[in-house]
């Protein structure tokens, strides 16, 4: 993982917060929703059997329904599914028949309306209840009859709280795995900029450490040329020259770290093979190598691969330039590449002055130089180059010694 900065830590922790408070209300959303809905449908159902239970009674009309209370002592429980009690409403009294105990004991009112279902809580228990008229042969010229059915509620209540209880252990699993989501993706999600910022500061810090020491140089150098302001400029040619050696060293400095940015990106020019553009490089360092007297010798196989172009070109160009410069006259450099089932192998030799098995895992760093190089020119920064470079496209790259002498790096790229 990339180190993480404090400003962008803030940034992901307030992005994974926010991740994780819309995943959770659009969660509380959901089971709210559902339990509302069960809850409604379950009223629903209770509400049409209690109505169509009194329904069925008011059809009996009254004598029936004395009977069924005298007949049925299945419907005078304690607790039966459904109760029922007739009314009579006669000169401004309300007479109640009921042969349920429960219902008779706790003498529930009348009230309501007919023909709509209502929830009444009766001796600290609730119920569903339909009021239904219905008629008498024998019916006073002001009486009006009416019969009510109970439906017990108690048990969607129970039901719910039980749902209630049994949904914290799953609500707690969920709000841990929502906040591990949340931060992955909030880590996913800020990672490129993450990336972009941890590259710039990088490049920052380096150049601001690296141009240091050439800046002291030609601030010096300058102060000395002007406290001598009558002197020609071949007396101060020396110092002018250091300067401009100085500069041209921040520039390759600058020009390095910006390879190394670019090689990471995933920005793309045109396309190639990787054979063509190996060949290419070869030729182009093949004099270079002749003329200083070093044997440049190359086994290129053909690879389909299809690559950046510019960013090959300047791969193979960093690790031949520095093969042949690490290696003495009468020396020799191998290239190859070697085509296989997943992809292709990048390989430059040399038989040079290697680098010690110590020293291996850091030659890829910026600004590393190993001991025993430190009288050869150069900023330190070709390896980091060849890495960035291959990886950003996807490969691996590894340093080793050769056998007998000199260095082998190797670097890998699969097929896509």
């Amino acid at each position: 993982m990339v180190s993480v900065d404090r400003d962008i830590k803030k940034r992901w922790m307030v992005f994974a917060l926010v991740n994780l408070l819309l995943v959770i209300l659009i969660f509380g959303a959901l089971i709210a929703g559902f339990g509302a809905y069960v809850a409604v449908e379950q009223r629903d159902i209770l509400r049409d059997g209690v109505r169509d239970y009194a329904e069925s009674l008011a059809s009996l009309g009254v004598d029936g329904i004395r009977a069924a209370m005298s007949g049925n002592s299945a419907l005078v429980m304690d607790s039966p599914e459904y109760r029922f009690a007739l009314y009579t409403v006669s000169g401004g009294s309300v007479m109640i028949e009921t042969e349920d105990d429960f219902l008779e004991r706790n003498a529930p009112i009348l009230g309501g309306r007919a023909g709509v279902c209502v929830r009444e809580s009766i001796g600290g228990h609730s119920f569903e209840t339909y009021t239904a008229v219905t008629t008498s042969s024998q019916a006073a010229d002001d009486a009006r009859y009416y019969v009510k059915a109970f439906a017990v509620s108690d048990s969607l209540t129970q039901a719910m709280d039980a749902i209630s209880i049994n949904c914290i252990p799953f609500v707690i699993a969920f709000i841990v795995v929502a906040v591990v989501f949340s931060f992955v993706w909030g880590y996913i999600a800020i990672k490129p900029i993450m990336t972009d910022y941890v590259k710039q500061k990088d490049f920052i810090n380096d150049m601001s450490h690296e141009i240091r020491t050439p800046l002291a140089v030609i601030k010096g150098n300058l102060e000395n040329v002007l406290a001598s302001p009558d002197a020609k400029v071949s007396e101060q040619a020396e110092m002018l020259y250091q300067s401009l050696e100085e500069v041209d060293y921040m520039t390759d400095i600058s020009s390095g770290l910006l390879n190394i940015v670019r090689g990471r990106s995933a920005g793309k020019s045109k396309e190639t093979k990787m054979s063509d553009v190996i060949s290419e490089a070869v030729d182009m360092f093949a004099d270079m190598a002749t003329m200083a007297n070093k044997a440049l010798i190359a086994n290129i196989e053909y690879c389909d691969i299809p690559v950046d172009r510019e960013k090959i070109k300047q791969l193979a160009s960093v690790l031949i330039e520095n093969a042949v410069k690490y290696t003495r006259e009468g020396d020799r450099i191998t290239v190859r590449l070697k085509n296989s089932k997943d992809g292709c192998i990048f390989t430059v030799s040399d038989t040079g002055v290697g680098v010690p098995k110590a020293e291996l895992e850091s030659i890829f760093d910026r600004f590393y130089r190993a001991e025993n190089v430190k009288d050869v020119p150069g900023t330190g920064l070709g390896l980091a180059i060849a890495k960035a470079i291959v990886e950003g496209m996807g490969g691996t790259i590894r340093a080793a010694s050769n056998v007998p002498c000199g260095l082998e790096i190797t670097c890998t790229f699969k097929r896509q």
